[in-house]
């Protein structure tokens, strides 16, 4: 049986829907956050309804993990985002009071992962990638492995140093670099690196469809949105996918991965492996 929950997911995306286009106040302000809990409700719900178990059914304190991982990722990446004026994103339309704002934004950043995580396990759900079959190999010798993480910590210190339209690629690969390393360090069967040395591809290759899907989304959402935000990026800006130059489109793929990895070192740290205070 589809879960009540669902349903509930789909009258709030018309809600959100009908009041952004018709500018109803104050629910114009909020359509970002209340769009996305009704996207998340909807897909957890179909998810469930497909293999009889999901996040918010039989996970939801892993759900809650994620909701304030994600939101403290993102505000990491709005620092990030401050230190490059010549490019990046920027808002329109915010509500006057910075306590509504706030609080608007906080919900939305939440959201991020568990959207991103859920289209993940949606798409596992059609085995797309199982199939394919690829022979990459790469070095797992200790030189190799620092060798990433000097080059993720230089990737991940450059904005604080130099400003350049080009940043963005270095902030959604930086962590990767540094971070994933490490998961493998510690043997970890989630990490990236482990993935390819086993050939496991249908999780990266869904993570990063995951995050196409999503981003066609959020830029979807966002070009009709009353309060959004819009870019700055000097490179090829004309060619766009609604609101985003298509440069910065593509980038939605690296951006999965890079959450999916800072997420689950962040469960390594909360790990008894290191701390000695439960799994997360």
């Amino acid at each position: 049986m589809f879960p009540w929950y669902g349903i509930l997911g789909v009258f709030i995306i018309i809600f959100s829907e009908f009041t952004m286009f018709l500018r109803i106040q104050p629910f114009v302000y909020w359509f970002t956050p209340t769009v996305w809990i009704g996207y998340i409700l909807l897909v957890d719900a179909t998810i469930y309804l497909i293999k009889g178990n999901s996040l918010l059914m039989n996970k939801r304190l892993k759900f809650l993990q994620m909701l304030l991982a994600s939101l403290d990722f993102w505000f990491m990446f709005e620092i990030y985002n401050k230190l490059v004026p010549s490019s990046g994103w920027h808002y329109l339309n915010l509500p006057q009071s910075r306590l509504v704002t706030l609080t608007m934004g906080s919900i939305a950043f939440a959201t991020i992962i568990p959207a991103v995580f859920e289209t993940y396990d949606l798409v596992r759900l059609f085995h797309i990638f199982d199939k394919i079959k690829m022979r990459i190999k790469i070095p797992t010798n200790r030189l190799f492995i620092n060798t990433l993480i000097v080059v993720g910590i230089i990737f991940i210190l450059v904005p604080f140093i130099v400003t350049t339209p080009w940043l963005w690629a270095l902030v959604w690969t930086g962590f990767i670099l540094l971070i994933d390393p490490i998961l493998y360090l510690f043997h970890d069967e989630k990490s990236l690196i482990m993935l390819v040395k086993k050939r496991n591809f249908k999780i990266i290759l869904s993570l990063m469809l995951a995050g196409y899907i999503c981003g066609f989304l959020w830029e979807f959402w966002n070009y009709w949105a009353y309060t959004k935000w819009y870019y700055t990026v000097p490179i090829l800006q004309n060619i766009k996918v609604f609101e985003i130059p298509v440069v910065g489109f593509l980038a939605y793929g690296p951006f999965a991965l890079e959450l999916y990895v800072m997420y689950n070192f962040t469960r390594l740290l909360l790990s008894k492996r290191i701390w000695g205070i439960g799994n997360f």
